[in-house]
């Protein structure tokens, strides 16, 4: 398996594929995809868990939207 993602692996992830940053909420900061998805990712210190990471990447991925 590899590395788990953090905060800062989530936002490359999501701009490398033209995410766009929409706003500071109190604990998320909100992204946007071209298609109009909204991903939320977690602001916080260490490993994001595996399912929150699934869940961006298939967001972020256009499978989820």
């Amino acid at each position: 398996r590899p590395m788990p993602m953090t905060y800062r692996d989530a936002v490359q992830y999501v701009l490398a594929r033209d995410g766009v940053f929409l706003n500071h909420g109190r604990e998320h900061d909100t992204f946007i995809m071209p298609w109009g998805t909204k991903i939320r990712i977690p602001r916080h210190r260490g490993d994001l868990s595996p399912g929150v990471e699934n869940d961006i990447k298939k967001r972020a991925d256009g499978l989820r939207r």
